[in-house]
């Protein structure tokens, strides 16, 4: 394999890897834009059963914001569309300006050929070349010589022909960029107009709920209860757990400072299960977006007032059912209020807790299966509210759902 032979195919592998993978790149944005086009459509379906209310409500405003840093995601996810094309513009452009400088040094080449077979066209003169030989092992040479000047030259119209496809196909490719960019440029534009409207609609709406600081401050002792006497009945719970594995005899996994619980070996088994599917675990609703985030954060209306969460908070359509995100088994069934049940599945060391559910479909003692229905989810009629409160526990430490849940 000669030295251009080997450029022309180092020009060829080029360009097939850098479109692979650009794909790669691309196939993974895209999929990215379509579930965040997907939270948008589920948000703005939220929105729709909120606005049956009366009067704009904080839940309302809530959602509101969590469409904002869902398009404010789909805006930077574009961004990077936009950018990745631009990018392999600027690589399929060089890849271009080669490729054509190599077409130009082929061609001169065989210019060079045809020009040389011109001279020597008679075939009277290739007869002469081999006769004119001092000895046949010389006139063998001649003839093998002329022979692999015709294959060169065949060899040579191949590489043309070929790196002539190349070149087809990279212009091709440019003006699929080109043409990809003009669209994202667009739908970016468009996405950019519809934020800066959603982000003028919050802001009134945090002018006028704001209005209801009197009201919103009960709604939010009210809610603080609620939480601090789930967490109370979770950490009674959770204790009364660890207490019976720690007595328990005859485990050969014994409690030690990091672990808190005997486990026995099939329970061990599950939690390093239950640890492994980190980052992997399917929600606890089929459909729902995050109206509040783990731990300390600002309020939605109220300056200077944060809110701790012990977990997370998702808004889902109405009817929408619990399930469990592992396998486990149900150890507690508590009501929090006459509409808030709350279910607790152990799962080796680790406890999941889903609240806010109006209808049971599971008791105390139950083995539960992943995804297995678990009750069907409170809807305040007045808000027009879907929420399931979602919180992950290993052993005394609160541990921050998002983080476990599949993206």
């Amino acid at each position: 394999m000669d030295t251009r032979f080997s450029f022309f195919f180092l020009i060829a592998c080029c360009l097939f890897v850098s479109i692979a993978s650009a794909q790669d790149s691309k196939n993974e944005l895209e999929q990215t834009k379509k579930k965040l086009e997907s939270e948008i459509s589920l948000t703005n379906q939220l929105l729709e059963e909120t606005q049956k209310s009366k009067s704009l409500s904080l839940n309302e405003l809530t959602i509101l914001q969590s469409k904002i840093r869902q398009r404010e995601n789909l805006v930077a996810t574009l961004r990077k569309q936009i950018d990745n094309t631009e990018n392999k513009l600027q690589r399929t452009s060089r890849e271009l300006t080669q490729t054509e400088n190599q077409l130009s040094s082929l061609k001169k080449e065989y210019a060079g050929m045809i020009a040389f077979a011109y001279k020597n066209r008679d075939g009277l003169n290739k007869l002469m070349f081999l006769f004119a030989a001092e000895d046949f092992n010389q006139a063998y040479r001649r003839m093998k010589y002329l022979q692999q000047y015709s294959n060169l030259r065949n060899n040579q119209i191949n590489r043309i022909n070929q790196t002539r496809e190349i070149l087809q196909a990279q212009k091709s490719q440019l003006e699929a960029d080109k043409q990809e960019k003009t669209v994202l440029l667009e739908a970016e534009r468009k996405q950019q107009i519809i934020l800066a409207t959603e982000k003028n609609m919050v802001d009134q709406a945090v002018r006028k709920i704001s209005q209801q600081e009197k009201q919103l401050q009960q709604e939010l002792r009210k809610k603080e209860q609620e939480a601090l006497k789930l967490q109370r009945q979770i950490e009674a719970i959770i204790a009364d757990e660890i207490k019976k594995a720690q007595d328990r005899k005859g485990v050969k996994t014994p409690a030690t400072p990091d672990k808190l619980m005997n486990l026995t070996p099939e329970e061990q088994l599950l939690s390093n299960s239950f640890t492994k599917n980190k980052g992997k675990l399917p929600w606890p609703v089929e459909r729902g977006v995050i109206a509040s985030r783990f731990g300390q954060q600002p309020h939605p209306a109220l300056k200077k007032v944060t809110i701790n969460n012990n977990g997370i908070d998702i808004a889902t359509p109405q009817g929408s059912e619990a399930r469990a995100v592992f396998e486990g088994v149900v150890i507690s069934v508590n009501k929090i209020t006459p509409t808030n049940n709350a279910v607790i599945i152990r799962h080796g060391d680790y406890f999941t807790v889903y609240a806010n559910l109006e209808q049971l479909f599971v008791k105390r003692g139950d083995m539960v299966s992943t995804r297995q229905r678990l009750g069907r989810i409170h809807t305040d009629k007045i808000q027009g509210k879907t929420e399931i409160h979602f919180e992950i526990w290993q052993g005394k430490t609160l541990l921050n759902p998002s983080l476990w849940l599949a993206d």
